[in-house]
């Protein structure tokens, strides 16, 4: 065993530096191994944070169905279900209104206001998350202008530790009373960390029809989730319901813990992709198996050192299972030095937060189980990768111990060839999915969407507590300086959300449902629409009217509900809809497929600017950005003193609605870069030795002739050949796989071939590339120093 050793090392610092790069490959693999099961965890882990979290379900309705689209429920229809449900033990509703926030202050006399996330809870919500608190209790739900936060915000706004029992200033005189600070939820967690406060007792208590509540229920102990929805079958309450009346429906509970997974919300909830998952985790499987597969190769590489010295411990009465077992011993001891390593460099990263792309930011001792794991695959891998290559070094007969020269058989080269090719489908693949999802990442972030978006400044200006004069003053501040093209006001933040305000309408007995934004009468000349037919807002339609509510329509609307100009049409609401024009489709939403993904968008005008909080202001062409920006804030700051305005680009929201696909696209590309660098790192090895055992030949080869070209085409041409077979072997699995996943998208890219031939090319490039140099040296040396080695 000593000897083995001995020889091991030895050979390990002859080829010191593929023995280097073996090793870092190693800990690269486990690292990347790691952090990817690590988002794994994450995600299967997503609401198991609550005790008892399998007794906790969403409470839904099944329309036509549809069990797993998530619906937005009326407050008496909830109250009423979970009062008559026999087997629900508690339950709550909150108002899930996306971009919720309040102007909140600490301090009464001289209030610098903050926003901070605000949710409408009803009183059992705590009680049914089963929410932990630090000190206080949810008292505060149960109590007019009663409010619980979370520790982390206690930290931020109360300092010095005074939380329960302080007041949340608001304006117009309002403020909120702390009664318990909660421990704060994970990031795996639907729920978020912000002000939970009361809702008002009478608040949507009799409205059917409203659609503004999300609700939660618990189970009481015994009961599953199909017992549950046995129960809540026989509920009649949907027949209440105004919403859906001529739809199937049914009432129906989804578990908690399957909502990010299996569901399709209209709004709020945190959704994941199960496509997504499986594929972070095939990348983390094959990083390992590419590193696994270099292992075996750079020990079987070194075979023709080895024969000798193992064959004289067989000589010397070493048993073949003992030389065996010493031999995989030291493959597992290289694998877990390389685990070791690993560790250290997840720590770096998670210790750092170096690690935003991913989708979280991980804590190295959170996922402690995964790091174990990940040690046991670490040894396994170890004994899988040493057992070829223990079994090959030791089936020589001994009497290969007296030849001075071995190279490997025709078996071994065939192994290694085999195992070579099989890192090169993998990579190929990888390489060409990762670039076909940087493409559709960049096909829908630049993707036109009918209007000036590039030249759009969103500024989110406080709406409580403000005069109409103050919009008017901000809007018309605006207008003196040169960089600006117009001010318009919206009801909600357009651009930064999937799903807004939606309603139903109807038009000759048939109804259909559309996105509902109110806006000021300017809206349409401000954003740059594409008028097609009619005209834009005039200031005249503002002036209140039992008649009418004046519209500006989309053209999918007009060309699904063929609603003239001049006629009226049922909207929701006491008032008929009466549509003024119509503009080119425009694009507010992101371009992933789900049930409302493109609806079309109605514009309502709005008199009151005050109900319109955000100011979209268009720059003229050619300005001096950092100028106009300077302008937004010093106006904002002068015009709306003590409150804090939020400035950004229309583009900015826009790119965030990608957020997870451009996560997605780095993790992709980092890990399938990965991968490939990890397999030239082992054909760099393997060059290594390939040109030490053929330098004899190669000074033959010289002294017959052979140019130096001639002699670099023969080593390159092997691998040639190789990534030529092995990419088209690994096209027809990453066309299907990539296919597959463009189809959760709308607007979605070609499959161009010439991806394929870029990778190809890329990978020939760099292969050959480290081949040419490694052999370089040997292919231009005097021959009869070649002719000398034995």
């Amino acid at each position: 065993m000593k000897t083995i050793l001995r020889n091991l090392f030895y050979t390990l610092k002859r080829f010191r530096t593929a023995s280097v790069l073996n090793l870092l490959g190693l800990s690269t693999a486990f690292a990347a191994f790691i952090l990817i099961m690590m988002k794994v965890s994450y995600e299967y882990n997503f609401d198991t944070c609550y005790p008892d979290s399998d007794r906790i379900a969403v409470l839904n309705l099944s329309v036509d169905h549809h069990p797993n689209e998530l619906i937005v429920l009326p407050r008496p229809f909830v109250e009423g279900v979970i009062e008559e449900t026999p087997a629900i033990e508690c339950g709550a509703f909150f108002d899930c209104s996306p971009n919720y926030a309040e102007l909140i202050s600490t301090d009464a006399k001289q209030p610098q206001y903050i926003y901070e996330p605000v949710t409408v809870v009803s009183p059992d919500f705590a009680r049914t998350l089963g929410m932990a608190f630090i000190t206080g209790n949810d008292e505060g739900l149960r109590q007019p202008g009663g409010a619980i936060i979370s520790e982390s915000q206690a930290r931020k706004l109360f300092p010095k530790g005074n939380a329960v029992g302080s007041y949340l200033y608001m304006p117009e005189n309002k403020k909120l009373l702390i009664t318990g600070v909660y421990k704060d939820f994970p990031e795996n967690s639907q729920f978020k960390n912000v002000i939970y406060r009361d809702i008002d007792k009478q608040k949507d208590k009799d409205r059917w029809g409203t659609q503004s509540y999300y609700a939660i229920i618990r189970m009481k102990p015994g009961i599953n989730i199909q017992t549950l929805n046995e129960q809540l079958k026989s509920s009649h309450l949907a027949e209440n319901m105004t919403i859906y009346s001529e739809s199937d429906r049914e009432v129906c509970a989804m578990p908690i813990r399957n909502v990010y997974y299996e569901a399709n919300p209209w709004i709020f909830y945190k959704v994941g992709d199960r496509q997504h998952t499986w594929l972070l985790i095939t990348i983390a499987i094959l990083t390992i198996s590419i590193a696994a597969i270099n292992l075996i190769n750079f020990s079987t590489a070194l075979t023709p050192m080895r024969i000798r010295s193992i064959n004289t411990q067989k000589v010397l009465g070493s048993p073949v299972n003992q030389l065996r077992i010493g031999l995989i011993s030291e493959t597992i001891a290289i694998v877990l030095i390389g685990w070791l390593l690993s560790l250290f460099i997840v720590w770096i990263l998670t210790h750092m937060k170096l690690l935003s792309l991913i989708g979280f930011t991980p804590s190295f001792f959170t996922y402690l189980p995964v790091i174990l794991i990940s040690g046991g695959i670490a040894l396994l891998t170890g004994i899988i990768a040493g057992l070829y290559p223990a079994w090959y070094m030791t089936s020589f007969p001994p009497a290969l111990m007296l030849k001075g020269n071995y190279a490997l058989s025709a078996k071994g080269r065939l192994f290694r060839t085999l195992l070579t090719s099989f890192q090169y489908i993998i990579s190929f693949a990888l390489l060409v999915c990762a670039t076909f999802i940087w493409q559709q990442n960049q096909y829908m972030k630049i993707q036109d969407t009918g209007f000036a978006r590039d030249e759009i400044v969103i500024a989110g200006l406080p709406h409580k507590g403000q005069e109409l004069s103050q919009f008017t003053t901000f809007k018309h501040e605006l207008e003196k300086f040169p960089e600006f093209k117009g001010t318009a006001y919206v009801s909600t933040k357009l651009g930064a959300s999937d799903v807004y305000s939606m309603t139903e309408s109807k038009y000759e007995g048939e109804e259909f449902y559309h996105y509902e934004i109110r806006v000021s009468p300017d809206f349409g000349e401000v954003m740059g629409f594409k008028l097609l037919e009619g005209r834009f807002f005039l200031a005249s339609d503002t002036i209140s009217s039992n008649k009418y509510t004046y519209c500006l329509g989309t053209k999918r609307i007009k060309d699904e509900q063929h609603i003239p100009t001049d006629t009226p049409f049922r909207g929701n609401h006491s008032k008929s809809n009466y549509i003024v024009g119509y503009i080119d489709d425009v694009i507010f939403t992101s371009s992933r497929v789900n049930a409302f993904a493109y609806s079309p968008f109605l514009f309502t005008v709005e008199s009151q600017l005050t109900k319109l909080p955000y100011a979209y202001i268009r720059i003229k062409a050619g300005s001096d950005v950092s100028t106009a920006l300077r302008h937004i804030h010093e106006t904002a700051e002068k015009i709306f003193p003590g409150y804090p305005v939020e400035v950004n680009f229309f583009n900015t929201y826009y790119q965030q609605l990608y957020e997870k696909e451009t996560n997605q696209q780095y993790m992709v590309t980092l890990f399938s870069l990965l991968a490939i660098i990890i397999s030239l790192v082992g054909v760099f090895g393997l060059t290594i030795f390939e040109t030490a055992y053929r330098r004899k030949e190669i000074g033959i080869r010289k002294v017959y002739g052979a140019k130096t070209s001639d002699i670099l085409w023969n080593f390159n041409r092997t691998y040639l050949r190789i990534i030529t077979i092995c990419s088209i072997i690994a096209s027809p699995f990453a066309w299907f796989f990539m296919d597959k996943w463009l189809q959760n998208f709308i607007i979605r890219i070609n499959l161009s071939p010439w991806v394929f031939l870029i990778a190809f090319a890329i990978i020939i490039i760099l292969t050959l590339t480290i081949v040419t140099i490694q052999n370089y040296r040997a292919a231009t040396s005097n021959p009869t120093e070649n002719l000398k080695i034995e």
